[in-house]
C-alpha cells in the first residue's frame, strides 16, 4: 500500500521541487505557509496547556475546600442551632387556618391595643392579603393601616406593647400629628402560618 502511494506521490513531489527551484516566489510562499501552520500549532498548544493548568488549579482549590469542610467538627452543633432558630422563628409567627380568620385576628388585636391605651376614633383599612408558599409551609401576609386619636403620653407604651408582643408585628410606617388633635397612624404587617383548625380555635394571641 505504501509502495503504491509512494509511486503516485513521488512524481508530484519531483514536480514541486522543480517548480520551487525555478520560482523563488513560490518557494518563499511555501515557507510562509509552513511558518503560519507551525505558529498556529504552537498557539493552540499554548492555549490547551493554559486551559489544562486552569482546570487543574480549580480542582486543587475544590479539593482544598472539601478537605477543610471534612476537617470541621461543628456540623452537628450548627444543625442543632439552625433547628432551634427555625423553631423560635416559627413560634413568633401568628397562626390561622385561613386568610379571612387571619385578617379578623389582626383587626381584633389592633383594636384591643388602641382601646387599652385610651385611643379613640379607631379606623382600620386592610390591604389585599397575600398567600406565600415557603417550602412546605403556607403563610398569609396581612397588612393593615390604622389610625386613632391617642394622647402623647400613651404613644411610647403602645408602641412598646406592639413591638414586644408574643407574635411578630412589623411596623412599616409610623405617623403622629399633634396639630390634628393627636392623630396617630401605623402601617403594620403580620405573617400568619396556615394551620389546621383544632377544637374550633387557633391561638393567635400576640
Amino acid at each position: 500500500m505504501f509502495e503504491r502511494l509512494h509511486k503516485i506521490l513521488y512524481p508530484h513531489w519531483l514536480q514541486l521541487q522543480q517548480q520551487t527551484a525555478a520560482n523563488p516566489r513560490l518557494r518563499w510562499m511555501l515557507w510562509g505557509v509552513l511558518y503560519i501552520f507551525l505558529l498556529y500549532v504552537a498557539l493552540s498548544l499554548g492555549e490547551w496547556r493554559a486551559e489544562q493548568q486552569q482546570a487543574i488549579s480549580q480542582l486543587q482549590r475544590t479539593a482544598q475546600k472539601l478537605e477543610q469542610l471534612e476537617s470541621q467538627t461543628e456540623w452537628p452543633e450548627r444543625l442543632v442551632a439552625e433547628q432551634q432558630t427555625g423553631k423560635q422563628l416559627s413560634e413568633r409567627l401568628w397562626k390561622a387556618p385561613s386568610a379571612g380568620l387571619a385578617e379578623a385576628d389582626l383587626q381584633n388585636y389592633l383594636r384591643e391595643q388602641i382601646i387599652n391605651y385610651s385611643g379613640e376614633g379607631f379606623r382600620l383599612r386592610l390591604a389585599p392579603t397575600e398567600t406565600l408558599i415557603l417550602g412546605e409551609q403556607t403563610l398569609f401576609k396581612v397588612t393593615a393601616e390604622i389610625s386613632a386619636l391617642i394622647q402623647t403620653t400613651q404613644i411610647d407604651a403602645l408602641t412598646k406593647s406592639l413591638s414586644e408582643g408574643k407574635r411578630t408585628l412589623v411596623v412599616e410606617r409610623f405617623s403622629y400629628s399633634p396639630q390634628r388633635s393627636g392623630q396617630f397612624g401605623l402601617l403594620v404587617t403580620a405573617y400568619f402560618l396556615a394551620v389546621e383548625e383544632v377544637a374550633g380555635a387557633v391561638d393567635a394571641t400576640p
